[in-house]
């Protein structure tokens, strides 16, 4: 075991053992009343946008320094403003630098004598901490939780002031931003400040501790299941306790298994005896009957309350989540879950969850709304993409039921020294913190592969912090090492073409990584500041909405959907944000299934009709069209069979879909008034949809949208308002886009919207309507009261909406009320009712050969290995082109049949592979393009070259030894001709 990761974990045997079998006789809130206070500690800091000397002093005069409430960021003005550079590049414009918070507050008397420790959700990116003047240390994640014990420094009779100096600034190049790697824009957008929630714990000295293992070096508790099934299920707790009195203490250690409904199911009690000064860790089991077990399409949740008592006094009390599940990846049958099995679904999110006008300081029932319409579309896994999501969006995948895939923080490399040192920690404070939720599955080490050393530290994590777990680990990009197959449980796959680890189950990562626009629906619709753009040739993708759902099902179907063995992945990425777009027209990476506001584009629609249980049924596009119009209509079903009918006439009956789920109905010509999709299973009508030919635009309609509480007058709280135009029947007039102009008045902060093809388009009082709807955002202050909105656009009439914000109570600081989010109880859905059938003898593309071995391709469409290049053999899988004359050391050549349409695509890991013995590696490139930094800094230029049809390919090589990992990037991450021929590879064995 390593050294800094030691933690002594002793067990006390029981005195005295006690049971009960209890129904509700005992209330949820009664268990949970104690000593401890948990106060929101997000209302009324103070804010600079400046670097002054000696802010953490107790008498520094922040007098004119801003009011904000946490969560809050100092990038929400200078986001989605800018357009993506392409190239995977992100917005780099945002401000960067170093800023101060400062809150004063006063503990109420009745804390006196208490343990107060602060919470800190995450800051980005490196947060100081001071209290009282007091430096009390450093935290550089990012995206885990720390603490401090602030008890020492406090004062009773007077005001504290508690000081946090925040950097987000980095480095310029993503490959080298030593040490914090992941702090980038390629990755996150650089959206410093306190973006999540930050709490204040009030405990007795004699307590349970905080899962806060940064500082305060605590666990919290330990809940596990075991010998799981329907009828039965062994619980295990383990507590830790920390008693800070000087003498021993007698105490006694309830644990009570709450269901949903808060009925108490079981209760044990255990007699201990600790030490004054002591931190031990204490067992307790019970046995569930019949219990309740967590489905991702019922994910049942119970609660474990644990009271600490002494002389009957309840001194503490603490609540876990618990879910109890079984689970298998299986590398031949996929993934069972309670022993059913489930194929998972479901999206990569950027823990930042970026929003126009928010930027990543969200309240998290915002971030309920996203989860909720991931749940919507039917999604039922979720992988934080590289670095790990908030906590309540951990409670999240387990009320809603997504598997979740969590990592610590990473960037895309195999990180050495402080990196790595930072990394590894914050991995071990991630499981502390995250070990009890029953939605996460497997631990991700890291988005690349690791050296043995370091395999080794993240297992021995594992094994000291949730050896009970059972929980997979994985590492995205695994197979850029051979160290890799000896440590790892899970393959996490990129792009979904082929498992790479015979002996492993897979779960894909990354696929879809398409971007689409919400604003343009197809090229027969009018004209939306997309294809006419000025920068369209500069887009790796030129994707319309109608497309870009179509693409879905592909993607889907042919990387995991048809292959039985395959477990499931992660689509890329739920929502639009600035972390990396490849498309110059837009102001976001628009690979989201809805954009940076969360209004849906037709890729969610049809996900929706694919992915969830009940028949589903969804005309890709809408019913607007010019007069002589003609076009192919796309209908995504998970239905097997579709009959379309236009006005009641019917058009075509499509038995037969393309990837699973898509019914394509040719040449329909367009004709005003309704079009019909019916989609059966067995001959039986089971559900249908209908669009109708929308009237002309003659009024806005604004719809407010607010928590559940309603609008919260502390600070941070949102208030979203959906702005439409509609037709005379109060329709959505999905080709309008013209601007709305808006004024504002009252208690709140108008943060606006965006438009996704217009520079510096947020955070102003006017907007242009996307396919007739666009959203803005307004943000509360301390101060509740009314606001006043009113849209207008010339030829309409005005639309006029108030909302009033409730007020919030707070005193010296603190609060009460915690952060809203959604009160949902899980209702059990249904088993699929149809499953498209799986083509026999579809396993995927075969990419097995003598020198290239663990080979991967990430591009849109696969790559395939070939043996013996030679005259008349095919070069790209999409082109007619053959070699001919080349040059006679290629003849013989193991090769890449590579697909011609990446030419033009960049990725960082698009082709990788370990070479299975020593060889002479070969590309072939076009020079017309820009060669790519690999190209340049590993390969030597031969002199020689050979012809593909007309285009003159240069051929670069290099050595490489047994063993060796070779990563190959992307065609060109500059800008290249519109004709431009994707690079060939060739490689021959070395015959010493």
């Amino acid at each position: 075991m390593i050294g800094i990761f030691k933690e002594k974990l002793i067990f006390c045997l029981s005195l005295s053992l006690v049971f009960w079998n209890l129904s509700s006789a005992q209330k949820l809130d009664d268990l949970k009343k104690s000593n401890r206070e948990r106060y929101n500690f997000n209302l009324d800091w103070k804010f600079i946008k400046e670097n002054p000397a000696n802010a953490e002093a107790v008498n520094f005069n922040d007098a004119s320094w801003a009011s904000v409430s946490c969560p809050h960021t100092f990038n929400d003005v200078d986001t989605f403003d800018d357009y993506s550079k392409g190239g995977h590049y992100g917005e780099s414009s945002q401000w960067r630098g170093t800023v101060w918070y400062r809150k004063h507050f006063k503990l109420p008397k009745s804390d006196k004598g208490k343990k107060i420790f602060v919470e800190f959700e995450s800051v980005r990116q490196i947060a100081d901490v001071y209290i009282n003047g007091t430096y009390l240390g450093k935290n550089q994640t990012g995206f885990i939780p720390f603490g401090y014990d602030l008890t020492p420094y406090l004062k009773y009779n007077e005001e504290n002031v508690i000081a946090v100096k925040v950097n987000n600034d980095r480095g310029d190049d993503f490959r080298n931003n030593f040490p914090l790697v992941w702090n980038h824009e390629h990755w996150h957008p650089i959206h410093g400040g306190i973006y999540r929630n930050v709490f204040l714990h009030a405990l007795d000295p004699l307590h349970i501790t905080l899962p806060l293992y940064d500082n305060l070096k605590t666990v919290g508790t330990y809940v596990y299941a075991e010998n799981i099934s329907k009828n039965h299920a062994d619980v295990t707790v383990k507590t830790e306790i920390f008693n800070e009195y000087k003498d021993q203490k007698n105490i006694v250690i309830e644990n009570h298994i709450v269901d949903a409904a808060g009925n108490v199911v079981i209760k044990v009690s255990n007699s201990h005896v600790i030490g004054g000064n002591k931190k031990l860790i204490f067992d307790a089991q019970l046995t569930i009957e019949n219990p309740k077990l967590w489905f991702t399409r019922n994910p049942y949740m119970y609660r474990v309350i644990t009271s600490v008592k002494e002389n009957n006094k309840v001194l503490d009390t603490y609540e876990t989540p618990l879910g109890i599940r079984s689970f298998e990846f299986n590398k031949d049958t996929g993934f069972h879950i309670n022993g059913e099995y489930a194929k998972l679904h479901g999206w990569g999110q950027k823990p930042t969850n970026s929003w126009a006008g928010l930027g990543a300081a969200l309240p998290d029932w915002l971030r309920d709304f996203t989860y909720q319409l991931m749940d919507e579309a039917g999604g039922n896994f979720i992988r934080w993409g590289h670095c790990a999501g908030s906590p309540a969006e951990i409670a999240m995948g387990d009320k809603y039921g997504f598997v979740t895939l969590m990592p610590g923080v990473s960037g895309e490399s195999e990180d050495e020294g402080e990196t790595w040192d930072i990394r590894i920690v914050a991995f071990r404070d991630m499981i502390v913190y995250y070990r009890n939720n029953p939605s996460i599955f497997i631990w991700e080490g890291g988005n690349w592969a690791e050296s043995a050393e370091h395999y080794e530290q993240i297992l021995d994590i594992i094994n000291t912090f949730d050896p009970n777990g059972k929980r997979l680990m994985g590492n995205r990009r695994a197979d850029n090492a051979e160290a890799s197959e000896k440590y790892i449980s899970i393959e996490i796959g990129t792009e979904g073409w082929e498992g790479e680890y015979p002996d492993l189950p897979i779960i894909e990562s990354e696929y879809c990584r398409d971007e689409s626009p919400r604003r343009v629906w197809d090229e027969f619709s009018r004209d939306d500041n997309f294809f006419n753009h000025p920068n369209l040739d500069r887009n790796t993708y030129k994707l319309a909405s109608e497309e870009f759902a179509i693409k879905q099902a592909d993607h889907w179907w042919n990387k995991m959907g048809k292959k039985p063995y395959h477990s499931g992945g992660a689509n890329w990425i739920f929502s639009d944000g600035p972390h990396g777009g490849r498309c110059p027209t837009e102001v976001t990476r628009a690979s989201g299934e809805v954009d940076g506001v969360r209004l849906p584009k037709e890729a969610f629609y049809a996900l929706k009709s694919m992915w969830r249980p009940e028949p589903q049924v969804h005309i890709v596009g809408h019913w607007n069209y010019d007069k002589d119009t003609t076009k192919p209509i796309y209908v995504i079903s998970n239905c097997a069979a579709v009959k379309l009918f236009v006005n009641n006439e019917l058009i075509g009956i499509d038995s037969i879909p393309d990837n699973g789920y898509v019914y394509k109905f040719d040449k329909v010509a367009w004709k005003s008034g309704e079009i019909r999709a019916e989609a059966f299973i067995d001959d039986v009508l089971r559900t249908s949809q209908t669009k109708k030919t929308i009237g002309e635009p003659v009024a806005i309609k604004l719809t407010p949208i607010t928590g559940p509480k309603g609008w919260l007058a502390d600070g941070s709280d949102v208030a979203l308002i959906d702005v439409e135009v509609v037709d005379k029947d109060g329709n959505r007039c999905p080709l309008d886009k013209g601007r709305i102009d808006f004024t504002f008045s009252g208690a709140g902060i108008w943060r606006g919207g965006y438009n996704s093809g217009k520079e510096n388009s947020i955070n102003n009082l006017y907007l242009d309507t996307e396919c007739g709807i666009n959203r803005v955002a307004i943000r509360s202050l301390l101060k509740s009261g009314k606001v006043k909105i009113t849209a207008k656009r010339d030829g309409l009439p005005s639309a006029t909406l108030e909302i009033a914000s409730k007020k919030v109570k707070f005193k010296n600081g603190l609060s009460s009320e915690m952060p809203q989010v959604y009160n949902v109880v899980a209702k059990e859905e249904p088993l699929p009712a149809h499953t498209p059938k799986i083509p026999v003898g579809e396993p995927g593309v075969s990419n097995k050969s003598l020198l290239f071995k663990k080979f991967s391709y990430t591009g849109d469409l696969p790559a395939v290995l070939r043996t013996n290049v030679f005259w008349g053999k095919k070069a790209y899988t999409d082109l007619p082109y053959n070699y001919t004359v080349i040059p006679k050391y290629l003849v013989g050549c193991e090769y890449v049949r590579m697909p011609n349409s990446d030419s033009r695509y960049w990725a960082r890991d698009l082709l990788q592979f370990i070479a299975a013995d020593d060889m002479t590696l070969y590309v072939g490139h076009d020079d017309r393009v820009p060669r790519p930094q690999f190209l340049k800094d590993e390969f030597e230029d031969t002199g020689d070259d050979f012809k593909l049809g007309d285009v003159t390919m240069s051929i670069f090589k290099r050595e490489v030894k047994a063993g060796e990992s070779v990563v190959m990037s992307g065609n060109s991450d500059g800008e290249t001709p519109k004709e431009a021929r994707m690079y060939v590879v060739m490689a021959k064995k070395i015959t010493r």
